[in-house]
């Protein structure tokens, strides 16, 4: 018996150095590995005193594959590979971790910390990567940053992304943002076309921006690595159609030079806009022609008529046609008539009595100020325009009344 045991022994000797499987005293494995271990099982190297089990080689690291009917009839969810890490101290706790990266950029390669594949189950019902949140603690199901690790999530949300997003097809659902009362920090400022300070109202802004159309380039395709197995992924059916809409938008150029708060410059130096924010504005907008539409219907206002005459028209059911300057409550400019000209245009304006200086200045589309007509008349008057004095091309021409812009308009001289 013990010659038996003593060649046992010895042939388990030769397999474990051929082998090379090694079982230290203390318990620790090691495979294919003649290093001393540090982890309790170690393949391919020493390991790492902080794994209990690591593995090193030109191959995948680990795989797992569960196949057949599951034996655990206790739990309906398996895994082929489960990591469970129960938090129990003041650390960062990951149940799986995954990670692909190099410590300087580089041009080649593809990398990924975790790709998940999933399919053809249940329809409607197959996740790729699929996350749940606990508890009542704030947290996020789905957490991305471009910044390591470290960012505060405000509430309980299914995704949170500390960082820019973009998505190339649709995005389905209820866009909400914070309401500027709801900021503590924030002063809020209630605008107001009464207010003194204002010396141009909303809506003469708005009106210095025009609508633009325009087409989406098709993306440039990447480029494949040498032996790519990846498919290129083709374009998803909103990225199609968009390729085939005319789109619609506002110059970010304009509207940095009236609204620069409402412009943004991406990563790349590209201008982006604000449109949820352009919502309050064309609301005051409204607001303000309002506030005119009012006006005008408490008395009478003179329009320009299509002769060129001033005239009075009633816009209220009881208003009488009144010429003199006390009764214009407002200033008023007026679109030059006839528009295009080619010779002489005519400009129609009314001005209150109380108003002390005023004056219409004419600019080119690049804001340079290129004319200007003092106004010594007050109630409705008009001034004429020689399409002499300008070459032709598109115009501005703004009324300022005491310091304020009241309105600025085009003007198009054709020859």
């Amino acid at each position: 018996m013990k010659k038996l045991l003593f060649c046992v022994s010895v042939m388990l000797a030769s397999v474990c150095a051929q082998a090379q499987l090694r079982v230290n005293e203390n318990g620790d494995v090691s495979i294919q590995t003649t290093d001393s271990v540090v982890s309790p099982l170690a393949v391919g190297y020493a390991g790492n005193s902080t794994y209990s089990i690591a593995a090193t080689g030109v191959k995948d690291g680990i795989f797992g594959r569960r196949y057949g009917t599951p034996t655990n009839t206790t739990d309906s969810w398996t895994g082929g590979i489960v990591g469970v890490n129960y938090p129990n101290s003041n650390r960062f706790y990951i149940g799986t971790k995954g990670q692909a990266r190099r410590t300087t950029a580089s041009t080649s390669g593809r990398s990924y910390g975790i790709y998940g594949d999933a399919g053809n189950c249940t329809s409607g019902y197959n996740y790729g990567v699929f996350g749940v949140i606990y508890g009542s603690n704030y947290g996020a199901a789905v957490f991305g940053t471009v910044n390591p690790y470290n960012a505060y999530v405000p509430g309980l949300y299914a995704g949170y992304f500390a960082g820019d997003i973009k998505a190339t097809g649709n995005i389905y659902g209820t866009v909400l943002t914070a309401s500027a009362s709801s900021n503590s920090s924030a002063v809020a400022q209630t605008l107001n076309i009464s207010d003194e300070s204002t010396t141009e109202t909303v809506s003469a802004k708005l009106a210095q921006l025009s609508p633009i159309q325009y087409m989406l380039e098709t993306p440039v395709a990447p480029a494949s690595m040498d032996s790519d197995t990846m498919a290129t992924v083709a374009l998803c059916e909103a990225e199609v159609q968009a390729l085939e809409k005319t789109h619609y938008g506002i110059d970010a150029t304009a509207l940095q030079a009236v609204f620069p708060d409402l412009v943004y410059e991406d990563q790349h130096g590209e201008l982006c806009i604000n449109y949820i924010e352009m919502v309050p504005l064309l609301v005051q907008s409204i607001k303000e022609l309002q506030s005119e539409i009012t006006a005008l219907k408490s008395g009478n206002v003179s329009l320009m008529g299509n002769n060129g005459t001033v005239h009075a028209r009633s816009l209220g059911n009881n208003a009488t046609p009144v010429e003199d300057a006390t009764s214009v409550t407002i200033p008023t400019l007026e679109q030059n008539d006839p528009n295009p000209f080619t010779e002489n245009t005519t400009i129609a304006y009314s001005l209150p009595e109380n108003v002390q200086h005023a004056t219409i200045y004419i600019y080119d589309m690049n804001g340079t100020q290129i004319h200007q007509i003092p106004l010594s008349e007050r109630g409705n008057a008009v001034v004429t325009i020689s399409g002499g004095e300008l070459k032709a091309g598109m115009y501005l021409y703004s009324l300022i009344a005491d310091g304020k812009v009241i309105d600025t308009k085009r003007m198009i001289l054709t020859k």
